[in-house]
């Protein structure tokens, strides 16, 4: 894992605001697939995701600035910090606008909860991680849940079958997060929090130009992109893909990572939330039911992690 070191120092962040600005970092994520949703009604994949990392970029390297921790990276540091901007905000952010033209809310919200159990199946695979037998077991249930998620989940299917495609890529996104997470524990094992977020965006910026350079969109759709449209982007863009990042790391600078991502759990309700209210979905008792699959799976993977507070 990432070495993570304070952004500020410890007295500067109470138990309190911490927990507040977790609480918070939570709740906009939860409402970010609904605003994808409403981005990629008006902006096409590639345009939607060039605007998020554009905007969220200067917070994160405001954010760096202010700690003194935004420096140029060392030729050693280069090749993981692009491969990390690839996989880690292009690849996955491409698949989740894509995904979300077609994709329940609600039901991204419940997949992407599950990515510890993969995380920690990853661990197992390929960095010799121990998995007890509870964890096994854990890994299977919330296996069936996201089954039940994706087959059945809001929209209203009436059999059990795979769901829309978009729920399918969504779901890959969150195998691929597990994966660029285990790969950022082999390929970085040192370096600040915000020096490592300013940059893998900032080489995704890059990217992700290079791939509008290649495949130019109609920039028309600009002119007809609504007020509700430019808010999502920005909320995106500023809130969730840079305040967030900085109260995430506020939160990890007081408390244990485990506490942190304890908070986690909260993100599918605000995602049902936004869904209801933003989306308009109607739910069906099976996503309600698969999530608690999936959190009870994800709680058995994570569960000895968690008492041992690492």
């Amino acid at each position: 894992m990432v070495n993570i070191r304070l952004i500020i120092a410890p007295s500067a962040i109470s138990q309190r605001r911490a927990c507040a600005e977790i609480v918070l970092c939570v709740l906009f994520w939860g409402a970010s697939f609904a605003s994808m949703r409403i981005a990629v009604g008006e902006l096409t994949p590639l345009f939607a995701v060039w605007f998020r990392i554009a905007l969220g970029l200067p917070v994160l390297m405001a954010a760096a600035l202010l700690r003194g921790e935004l420096r140029p990276p060392t030729r050693r540091e280069l090749l993981p910090l692009v491969l990390l901007g690839f996989m880690g905000v292009v690849f996955h952010q491409n698949i989740q606008f894509a995904g979300m033209r077609t994709a329940g809310v609600a039901n991204a919200n419940w997949l992407i909860a599950g990515t510890p159990s993969v995380v920690a199946l990853l661990g197992w695979l390929f960095l010799g991680e121990k998995l007890t037998r509870g964890a096994v077991v854990g890994l299977f249930i919330s296996g069936f849940g996201v089954l039940l998620v994706v087959g059945l989940g809001t929209r209203g299917l009436g059999m059990f079958r795979m769901g829309a495609l978009g729920d399918l890529l969504i779901a890959i996104s969150a195998v691929n997060w597990a994966v660029f997470q285990i790969t950022s524990r082999r390929l970085v094992s040192g370096g600040s929090p915000t020096f490592t977020a300013a940059w893998i965006n900032i080489f995704a910026f890059a990217i992700q130009t290079a791939l509008l350079a290649l495949m130019p969109p109609d920039l028309g759709q600009l002119a007809q992109v609504s007020a509700k449209g430019w808010c999502a982007v920005l909320f995106l863009g500023c809130v969730c893909s840079g305040l967030c990042y900085v109260f995430w790391y506020d939160g990890l600078s007081v408390m244990s990572a485990a506490k942190v991502t304890a908070f986690q759990f909260l993100q599918p309700l605000f995602g049902a939330a936004a869904a209801y209210v933003l989306a308009g979905e109607r739910f069906t008792p099976f996503i309600f039911i698969g999530g608690s699959f999936i959190m009870v799976g994800v709680w058995m993977v994570n569960r000895r992690r968690t008492n041992g507070g690492k």
